[in-house]
């Protein structure tokens, strides 16, 4: 009998359910097993984030100050024995241009002529020694600087040469543009601008040039904001400029929804 009460109570205590098994559990600090999926982690917040956007480059036509109450009259620049050259645009063509001797330009009235200035009917920029070194320093690969002799003046000045003639004028966001056509210009001339206004350039088709001349109208002269900047912080006369990219939107603050109370509070 004694016998039996044994196995009846095995056989009632293997039916019961006996407390959870600690087997299956993983300790503390020790590896998960292989029935155990891994947990997904979470990403950092710097991949979490977006990638940040880069800076948009900037650039300006650099115009000669023609307001400036000491402004001088260049005349184009000639050889010092007076010969003319081929052509006055010889100096604004977006090129690197052979040097023909000693050259040299006269002043009206006589006076010293601004730091910064576009002579005669070509539009040749005449920069000061000191405007020089900006270009020299911070553009070396993007301009020529060839000396030229000024009526009546012993400091040394420079014509600026932009040698880089690049594709990037932003037809959708100029105010205005007109081609010319076979009907109306010479066969070289044919698809050049007769006509730009409100100029906007592409600043990721400048090849990331500090100073360039734009293909289709070299009449405008472009540099960079650190061209820009350098400048101005080098305090040059006789500088004006005209921004030609577009800047970025500004951010408006969200306003926010003042909330009413309800009457009687």
């Amino acid at each position: 009998m004694f016998r039996r009460l044994t196995q009846a109570l095995r056989l009632l205590a293997r039916r019961i359910p006996g407390p959870a098994s600690s087997e299956g559990t993983p300790r503390i600090g020790a590896a998960p097993s292989e029935e155990t999926p891994d947990r997904p982690r979470r990403a950092s917040a710097a991949r979490r984030a977006p990638p940040r956007t880069a800076r948009a480059a900037r650039y300006f036509d650099l115009h000669d100050d023609f307001r400036h109450p000491a402004r001088r009259e260049l005349s184009d620049p000639v050889s010092v024995e007076g010969r003319k050259l081929n052509s006055v645009w010889f100096f604004t063509s977006g090129a690197p241009v052979l040097q023909r001797g000693r050259l040299k330009l006269t002043v009206e009235p006589p006076g010293r002529p601004l730091d910064f200035s576009l002579a005669g009917a070509g539009l040749t920029p005449v920069v000061h020694a000191t405007v020089a070194s900006v270009f020299r320093e911070l553009a070396p690969d993007d301009v020529q600087l060839l000396p030229v002799e000024v009526e009546g003046e012993s400091e040394p000045y420079f014509i600026l040469v932009a040698t880089r003639l690049m594709r990037c004028i932003d037809e959708r966001a100029c105010a205005e543009v007109a081609h010319y056509t076979a009907q109306d210009a010479p066969p070289e001339r044919v698809g050049h601008y007769r006509t730009v206004k409100g100029l906007r350039i592409d600043p990721e088709k400048t090849g990331g040039a500090r100073v360039l001349r734009t293909w289709g109208w070299p009449v405008s002269l472009i540099v960079s904001e650190g061209i820009k900047q350098a400048l101005e912080h080098a305090g040059v006369s006789g500088v004006r400029f005209a921004e030609v990219t577009k800047p970025p939107p500004a951010r408006r603050n969200p306003r926010r929804k003042s909330r009413r109370k309800p009457r009687g509070e």
